[in-house]
């Protein structure tokens, strides 16, 4: 008996699907593409809880007759090539005549749609790829095209998509992107029945991008600078956009956007080319917002690479990198260039921000991780309980911690200490050689477990003023659902408006610390970590924000220790569970083994210690 069979048209279509359709954004995306295709100069989104529900999508382009309308849901039919040879010419988003068939198989679909000289438009009902219904009806020119119960048919496919957060955050990005390519069309976005963003043509990106980002922030955005050495683009290469200074950083990289030939494209390597240009002036673990255009021969591209066509092949991808480099290089060395000469001629000198480099110390041992020093802090010799000169705990917390913490199973090492190095690093002489604690590190770990145990307990200070953060209305709706984190720790919080936070009062660890800062840290933590079941995620939030709270609250590189606190802090750290690593991952202490130390000086090992 045969074991192979041919899969029903229906069953194959549905499998095949999955290639195209995985998420609401990618049927917005395939929608969009098609209104810009057909010369929309207005497109409208509208969609209901992320698009699980409803996903529509009006627009005034040319629009279809009846003929057209049927067709265009049909297994590889386009308009936009006949042959392969067309793909070195193309000029239209799509040409495969996968997208409509494949959203058609999953979903159910109202389409209404009109040329501009047609009497009347037609309305089309299908439901898994079948019409079901057919009609005329009065309409505008353009196409209006509704789906709706995305994957009922597929519930192994509807069971994975993510929560209507991050969902919705796929959409907002995906619709940033067209504003950015198409600044003449005018777009707007809606969710569950109210107008989010409304973004009128414009004529400048600048523009575009005020009207996507933060008001505030327009300022810190510049042009880039395209040219090479000699002045002219390379092998018909042009490289455009719109860059960050380094006073507007984000916490990842979903702020650069990058476009080849106005399609938006991820590419990993040209986004580390961007920040490698960006001369060495980012402050570590930040990364820039950017909005790139590359425009090069279509013969020097593959856009066929990929069923969502996200992904893209360059001829010459090295030159392509380099040149975006240099551009953003170059950008900042004229901005720089042009700060000094305004400065000099006002104040006859000039203060430019200089590049980061972690402090260098007398010998070379010292991590390259290290953060960067500050001022040091006097503190007062005692023989007190060792805190740190930023955190303030309640009088009876470390008594209760004390009283919670597991017995010991060790006694500490013995150990002499000789002092500070750097005024970072604890020199300790051990029997067993030189041992060197990260003191920052150090007490980081040390704070983190008696937050862990004890989180519940935090103090905070009431904000005598208190502080308002501007946040795009997106990234308030992500962060909405995660606000009682954040009041777990003291921090009173609530949304002002639809683009606002309201800070009423942070803990006593936070302090000094931004909180812009810190709202936009956990904002990157949610979008990476979102896909965690949800237990999990929320145990790795409560790590996320207490080890925030221990690196801020903990003593820093640079700050001069009393002999009693040096050796207070040591205790502690014996005492402590996970004592060889701060949260972060790095290591609190390092030995140097006293055979290593013989061996530089060339002396026998085993004949000194007998």
């Amino acid at each position: 008996m045969p074991k192979i069979h041919q899969l029903p048209l229906h069953e194959a279509q549905k499998i095949a699907a999955g290639e195209v359709v995985e998420r609401p954004a990618n049927v917005v995306k395939e929608l969009v593409e098609n209104a810009i295709d057909a010369g929309a100069t207005a497109v409208t989104i509208k969609v209901t809880q992320a698009g699980k529900v409803a996903i529509q999508v009006i627009d005034n382009g040319c629009g279809m007759d009846s003929e057209d309308a049927r067709l265009c849901f049909a297994q590889h039919a386009t308009s936009k090539v006949k042959s392969i040879d067309d793909l070195a010419y193309l000029q239209t988003f799509g040409f495969r005549g996968e997208a409509l068939a494949s959203i058609a198989a999953v979903s159910k679909i109202t389409l209404i749609t009109k040329e501009n000289q047609a009497p009347a438009g037609i309305r089309l009902q299908l439901e898994q790829g079948t019409v079901i219904q057919e009609s005329q009806i009065a309409c505008t020119t353009g196409t209006d095209i509704l789906i709706e119960d995305l994957f009922f048919n597929v519930p192994a496919r509807k069971k994975f998509l993510k929560t209507t957060e991050t969902e919705w955050r796929a959409i907002v990005n995906l619709f940033t992107a067209f504003c950015m390519s198409y600044q003449t069309i005018h777009f707007k976005l809606e969710h569950d029945g109210s107008l989010l963003y409304n973004c009128p043509p414009v004529t400048t990106q600048a523009a575009r991008l005020t009207q996507l980002w933060e008001y505030n922030n327009a300022s810190n955005f510049i042009p880039l600078t395209t040219t090479d050495e000699k002045g002219i683009q390379i092998k018909g290469i042009q490289i455009t956009g719109m860059i960050s200074d380094v006073q507007y950083t984000r916490y990842d990289r979903n702020n650069i956007y990058l476009f080849v030939n106005k399609r938006w494209i991820k590419n990993q390597k040209l986004s580390t080319a961007l920040i490698k240009g960006y001369l060495n002036i980012l402050p570590p673990n930040k990364f820039p917002a950017a909005s790139i255009f590359i425009t090069v021969n279509q013969a020097d591209v593959d856009i066929n690479i990929h069923p969502r066509k996200e992904e893209v092949q360059f001829l010459h991808p090295r030159t392509i990198e380099t040149l975006l480099q240099s551009a953003v290089k170059k950008t900042f060395e004229e901005k720089l260039s042009t700060t000094l000469k305004a400065a000099t001629s006002q104040f006859d000198r000039a203060v430019l921000p200089a590049p980061y480099y972690p402090p260098l110390s007398p010998i070379n041992i010292k991590s390259q991780f290290t953060e960067p020093p500050i001022r040091p802090v006097p503190i007062v010799q005692t023989t007190a309980p060792f805190t740190s000169p930023v955190v303030q705990q309640p009088e009876d917390f470390q008594q209760k911690i004390n009283a919670t913490q597991q017995p010991i199973k060790e006694q500490p090492p013995l150990f002499t200490v000789i002092g500070q190095l750097n005024n970072t690093y604890i020199l300790l002489e051990t029997e067993q050689g030189l041992m060197m604690v990260d003191q920052h590190a150090a007490h980081e770990r040390i704070l983190f477990e008696l937050f862990a145990q004890r989180f519940d307990e935090v103090a905070t200070v009431k904000l005598l003023f208190p502080q308002i953060i501007p946040l795009r209305s997106q990234d308030l709706k992500i962060l909405q659902p995660y606000l009682p984190f954040l009041r777990q720790y003291g921090i009173e919080v609530e949304p002002f408006g639809h683009d606002q936070l309201i800070i009423q009062s942070t803990p006593v660890h936070l302090k000094d610390a931004s909180m812009p800062d810190f709202i936009q840290q956990m904002m990157s933590w949610i979008t990476e970590q979102d896909n965690l079941p949800v237990d999990q995620f929320s145990n790795l939030l409560h790590e996320k924000i207490q080890a925030h709270m221990a690196c801020k609250a903990a003593i820093k590189a640079g700050d001069v220790l009393s002999p009693a606190h040096i050796e207070k802090l040591l205790t502690d750290l014996y005492t402590t569970d996970n004592r060889f690593t701060c949260p972060h991952g790095r290591p609190t202490s390092w030995l140097l083994p006293l055979g290593e130390i013989e061996k530089k000086f060339k002396r026998d090992y085993r004949a000194a210690t007998t």
